[in-house]
């Protein structure tokens, strides 16, 4: 292989391993947050409209659908992409134990305990996470007062592609 062509294969993967693609956005064993979530900014702000962009890759935002007031009550998000799509839950909390009350709650609709392994979830601490497999692909996870979940109905390479360009 020529050197140009190596130079150009690790620009273009070098981002995607960053971001968890390379292992199907499983974390680490040794607890790293899957899809790099940890390395990235910190949500800031109240409304949903910022914190849950019109385009995040591929993916085209639907009109948001909201429960009662933004920051309290669940946000939920749409993202499409022709029949592929992402449904996204989001959550404005008081405070980041709220947040990962959140996540408990989450985890005891999707599982039945939450994971011990590192790959797939862990709980208290910043950021806090989860991720299932079953029926689709579910990926939920906190940033201090937010709460966030991801679940990609189409499998495993929708939610990778949706994370890997979701700011948070």
């Amino acid at each position: 292989m020529k050197k140009r062509n190596l130079v150009f294969l690790f620009v273009l993967l070098l981002p995607a391993l960053a971001c968890g693609l390379g292992s199907g956005g499983e974390g680490g064993d040794d607890g790293v947050p899957p899809y790099g979530i940890d390395q990235r900014p910190m949500p800031g702000g109240e409304d949903p409209e910022q914190l849950l962009p019109a385009q995040v890759g591929r993916f085209s935002r639907e009109e948001l659908q909201f429960l009662g007031d933004p920051v309290g009550d669940p946000v939920y998000a749409t993202y499409r992409d022709g029949s592929d799509s992402v449904f996204v839950e989001m959550g404005i909390l008081a405070s980041a134990e709220e947040a990962q009350l959140g996540l408990e709650t989450a985890a005891g609709d999707t599982t039945d305990e939450f994971p011990s392994d590192p790959r797939f979830g862990a709980i208290g601490q910043e950021p806090s996470y989860l991720k299932v497999v079953d029926d689709g692909f579910f990926f939920a996870w906190t940033r201090g007062r937010y709460y966030f979940s991801a679940h990609a109905a189409g499998g495993e390479a929708d939610l990778d592609e949706f994370m890997a360009a979701f700011p948070y």
